[in-house]
Parts: C-alpha cells; sequence; structure tokens
C-alpha cells in the first residue's frame, strides 16, 4: 500500500484494516509527504520514495536515520511524480497489486497522471487501486474479454467506466440499472453515457473486446455523505 500524501488518519486505519484480513499486514510505502499518513497512525513504512519537498524536514529525519527503512531519494528535477516512482519501486520488488492513498482529491493534474498510471501499469501486468473515501478506481484491458463486480464488495454507490488507450466494445452491461449492448466506447461516442450507473443484480457483468492496448477506467463512487469509509 502507498500514502502519497497525507489522509485523513481514520479513512487510512480502515483501508488498511480492511486490506490485512486476508493477507495480513500489507507492504507500506510512504511517497513523500505520505510519511504523514503513517507518522499518524504510529507505522513506520517499509519504504521512503521521493524528492521529500512536501513532508517536514523534522519528520523525514527521523525516518531516514531508521535502518529498518528503505530510502529512495530522488532530485526535485524529474520526469516522474513521487507516486509514480514509488509504483515503480514496489512493481520492481514484485507486487502485482498496488493500492494507493491520496491520489485523488487534489491538484487535478496529478488526480489524471494517476487515473492515467493505472493503465500504463495495467498493460505490464500491475493492477493498481486509487482509493479515496468516494472512489475506488483500476483499470482492466479490453483483451481481459469480461469484467465482474460483486455488489457486496462494490465500493460505493455508482458505477460508470471511460475508455483509455483507444476504442472499447462493450457487447453487453447486465446487472445495472442502465445496462448497454453492442456499443463501441471511445472518446468520440457519448462521454457522459456510462457515468452514475448502478448495480441492480448480485453482480455486474462488463463483456468487452478491443484493440488489446485499449481499456477501461472502472470507477466506483458515491456521494460524500454516503461514504462508509470514513463514518464513526
Amino acid at each position: 500500500m502507498i500514502a502519497s500524501t497525507h489522509v485523513d488518519s481514520v479513512f487510512a486505519e480502515r483501508v488498511i484494516a480492511h486490506l490485512s484480513q486476508n493477507n495480513g499486514m500489507p507492504y507500506m510505502v510512504a511517497a513523500d509527504g505520505g510519511l504523514t499518513t503513517f507518522n499518524a497512525l504510529g507505522i513506520a513504512p517499509r519504504l521512503l520514495v521521493g524528492d521529500f519537498d512536501t513532508v517536514r524536514p523534522e519528520l523525514l529525519e527521523r525516518y531516514v536515520s531508521r535502518d529498518d527503512i528503505e530510502v529512495l531519494r530522488h532530485n526535485p528535477v524529474k520526469d516522474d511524480s513521487d507516486l509514480a516512482l514509488a509504483v515503480e519501486a514496489v512493481a520492481e520488488k514484485g507486487y502485482t497489486e498496488i493500492y494507493v492513498l491520496g491520489a485523488l482529491g487534489g491538484r487535478c493534474d496529478h488526480s489524471l497522471a494517476n487515473m492515467r498510471l493505472c493503465y500504463a501499469w495495467k498493460k505490464k501486468g500491475v493492477s493498481l487501486f486509487l482509493l479515496d473515501p468516494q472512489n475506488r478506481i483500476r483499470c482492466v484491458l479490453a483483451s481481459e474479454g469480461k469484467f465482474l463486480l460483486e455488489k457486496s464488495e462494490q465500493w460505493g454507490t455508482y458505477l460508470a467506466f471511460f475508455p483509455i488507450g483507444g476504442a472499447v466494445n462493450i457487447h453487453a452491461l447486465s446487472g445495472v440499472r442502465y445496462p448497454l449492448r453492442d456499443f463501441c466506447l471511445c472518446d468520440n461516442t457519448a462521454p457522459t453515457l456510462t457515468v452514475s450507473n448502478e448495480i441492480t443484480a448480485e453482480r455486474a457483468e462488463l463483456e468487452l473486446s478491443g484493440d488489446p492496448v485499449s481499456g477501461l477506467l472502472i470507477m466506483e463512487t458515491c456521494d460524500r455523505e454516503e461514504s462508509k469509509w470514513i463514518m464513526p
């Protein structure tokens, strides 16, 4: 799990507990200012990555001086964001599912870049999950042929998806309030068609195809007041 900036400690704690249920404590990584999140929880990350321009120097020094924490320090003048560098470092360690907190809800340029990271790494066999109290975002490739989402496991009330990397043929979308059949989804067709859908059956099923490099950004969302992740 990567924290890329400071996030609500209650939310972060609940996500860690959720991820720990099946596989134990996840491998913790702080991308620059994400160190503030772990410090608030009293958790020492295993890895620190970034140019460290958004973390307090005294807080950073407290952790970089520890022998049990790996530190990858980068020059502030670089081609990749701190989160991109953190994802690369984690993927190089062999992890194929990476959960990211703090990737959404701040600067829109970073939010969009982080969603594009989901697509870039999915093509390399690594699944990124961008999490905040209202959203879970991931990518599926058209070549996978099918996407299933159990209603009992969805992150929020609504389901949406958007093409990335090229056109995607939606053969069938079922189990939802607004089904879809035999539709080519691309940047030129119905840009808001796939927002605010809802799962009405036990699961949503999506059958798709397209160019091997095309994909969908899958978004599970809810309104702020409905988020179960920040409720006491």
